[in-house]
């Protein structure tokens, strides 16, 4: 979205790749580094290997090929799936790829051993070994607001600003002769110079974007900051009406984790979107807001009347879309993930009971801010509270496959 949607790295500065999905490691991330050399090209970023030895989908059938389905009808028109697709050193044609979709739908009773025969694997670089990911979670918010503002409801989200442009550098690229120019720039126009655009602290202290009826519903601060982590959300105003948001754009700031910071308050081995959460309840909103604004990246939201939207333009899908790194993994592809996720006893519960393996086939669809690298990923778990509660502890090692047709 993420979509749209979890927990997120810094991104570099000023030169951001198109967020559309944010993530719960957006606050945590930054806490550990990866050991390995970095690659320098996607060409580095998978190689062939051996079919997983567990190859089985441990979510249901009907969820797979409802997801399937949806994902191909949008893949053909998504201008954020390049053509042709990448995977390492292969390239496959965008309408090959889509092909091999189309006739895997038909493969309902046998999709797992057609899959097998059909399809090589592709391990990816991963985080300190061939293969190996380190896989967060996002989710969708679901929270309380108001049309107008109050005591409780003080924060707005915000729709996109009119004076709010945008840069494409590989537009530059031959015109300067500098062909390694990429991503964009956000920013503003100011006495005929583009500068920074405005960050946290001026848009929700100093009011800069107040009376321009950019205002789309009124949330709590810490809910408004949470929905722009994850990318989107619902605002549930109280009498039957909802609103579901979805990102719209981003003031070109880096991201900076709030995790970083309140590793003096938290231990780093309990850090979790909840343990941020409780513990910025415990401060004054003075005091919360301060402690907000060490991050100056900004979202805006547009109101949505479908699903929330992954970056690849397809609509979310619970436990079966992902978010990668768009520099190294091709958006539209089917991949296999093999990883745990978090039991626990009662919604109260802010740590997991035990773990439980859950791999399965998934849509590489989306991407964000903190999910950088080859050996990172993040994946969609759903909305409301208990999408949440799995969400806000899932930091993971596990293992990433994309699947590759045969040639």
């Amino acid at each position: 979205m993420s979509k749209f949607i979890g927990d997120h790295e810094a991104m570099k500065s000023l030169i951001p790749n198109i967020i559309v999905a944010f993530y719960v490691t957006f606050l945590v991330t930054g806490l550990s580094s990866c050991s390995r050399m970095p690659i320098k090209s996607i060409g580095q970023a998978m190689r062939k290997s051996e079919t997983p030895k567990k190859l089985i989908d441990s979510l249901s059938k009907e969820s797979f090929f409802n997801t399937l389905k949806k994902h191909i009808e949008v893949m053909s028109n998504s201008h954020q799936v390049n053509d042709p697709m990448v995977f390492g050193s292969i390239k496959i044609s965008k309408s090959d790829y889509i092909n091999s979709l189309k006739i895997l739908l038909t493969h309902q009773d046998d999709y797992i051993s057609w899959i097998n025969s059909q399809f090589d694997f592709y391990e990816v670089y991963g985080k300190s070994k061939w293969g190996e990911i380190l896989s967060t979670g996002y989710y969708e918010p679901m929270v309380l607001g108001a049309h107008q503002k109050t005591n409780e409801f003080s924060q707005p989200l915000y729709s996109i600003p009119s004076d709010l442009i945008t840069i494409k550098l590989k537009s530059f690229a031959s015109k300067l002769g500098a062909f390694e120019l990429s991503g964009v720039l956000q920013g503003r126009i100011e006495n005929k110079n583009v500068i920074p655009y405005f960050n946290r602290q001026e848009i929700d202290q100093d009011n800069k974007l107040r009376n321009q009826n950019l205002e789309l519903a009124w949330v709590s601060p810490l809910d408004a900051f949470f929905i722009q982590i994850q990318g989107s959300g619902v605002v549930d105003f109280g009498n039957g009406e909802k609103m579901r948001v979805g990102y719209d754009g981003q003031n070109g700031l880096s991201y900076f984790p709030l995790g970083k910071y309140l590793k003096e308050f938290i231990p780093i081995e309990k850090m979790s979107m909840q343990k941020i959460r409780s513990y910025l309840l415990t401060l004054s909103r003075d005091e919360q807001q301060k402690i907000l604004n060490k991050n100056p990246s900004y979202v805006f939201f547009k109101k949505l009347d479908s699903l929330a939207l992954t970056f690849a333009g397809m609509e979310v899908s619970n436990g079966r879309t992902i978010a990668t790194d768009v520099k190294y993994f091709p958006k539209g592809a089917l991949a296999f993930l093999d990883i745990d996720e978090p039991q626990f006893n009662s919604l109260e519960d802010s740590e997991p009971l035990s773990w439980l393996n859950k791999p399965r086939l998934v849509f590489d669809e989306d991407t964000g801010g903190a999910i950088k690298g080859p050996g990172r990923v993040d994946l969609y778990m759903g909305e409301g509270d208990v999408a949440a509660q799995r969400a806000g502890v899932m930091k993971r090692t596990g293992k990433l496959f994309y699947l590759v047709p045969k040639q």
